[in-house]
């Protein structure tokens, strides 16, 4: 039978396509250059200070939180400003496999649901990668919000993080921004702490993806395949 539901709402990175580890060290090595190059000191010691805040920040969320999420939370750099420095770094084609499995899904999914992209990436990269992907005509830039979408919003830089994962506000926004309630929304991610804890505390439902063959075992578990 057909779950009921009136949205779904997906992860990008480790979701709907796998994590790519010398991609994912992409974003720490910009964020500590970037901590270099504004104190004035070392790369060393610019890392050391890096990770660092980065263990504090894990005890605050109780979890691991992205190098993005370090680098706005600690220092002054803007949205802008780390979404450009990333965007010339990431080779999408070198570090990411098209799937056309992957699409197939997706279009599935959409032909029967509504669908949304909640990203903690930056706009930028994440268009190139749904571009590469093939799944540019299911997410719009009106159906995704991504961490440059945070940036963009009219309040102070400490009120903005609060819509980046694992934060609750990005999901209530979501939530509203459709005219639905938590029940009737399902969160498909690869993240226990970015997509599944913060979806299930709103009591939204949740699908953990691990590996390709869950992704692909979605339709199945909807109930539309």
């Amino acid at each position: 039978m057909k779950k009921s539901l009136e949205l779904i709402i997906f992860d990008l990175d480790g979701t709907l396509y796998p994590v790519n580890p010398e991609m994912d060290r992409v974003y720490p090595r910009a964020a500590i250059q970037m901590i270099a190059e504004k104190s004035g000191t070392d790369i060393e010691s610019a890392e050391t200070e890096f990770l660092s805040k980065k263990a504090e920040l894990a005890q605050i969320l109780n979890g691991n939180p992205t190098s993005t999420l370090t680098l706005l939370y600690f220092y002054n750099v803007g949205f802008d400003e780390f979404e450009d420095k990333i965007d010339t770094l990431i080779d999408v084609k070198k570090y990411i496999r098209y799937d056309p499995k992957t699409t197939e899904i997706i279009d599935m999914i959409n032909r029967q649901y509504q669908i949304f992209l909640y990203t903690t990436n930056n706009e930028k990269v994440s268009r190139r990668i749904l571009k590469h992907l093939g799944l540019s005509r299911f997410f719009s830039k009106d159906r995704c919000f991504t961490y440059s979408d945070a940036g963009r919003l009219l309040l102070p830089k400490h009120e903005k993080l609060k819509y980046i994962k694992p934060e609750h506000n990005g999901f209530q926004y979501i939530l509203e921004k459709h005219g639905t309630t938590a029940d009737k929304v399902l969160m498909v991610g690869d993240s226990p702490i970015s997509d599944i804890r913060p979806a299930e505390k709103l009591g939204l439902h949740t699908y953990h993806v691990k590996n390709r063959q869950d992704l692909y075992r979605l339709p199945a578990w909807l109930g539309i395949e």
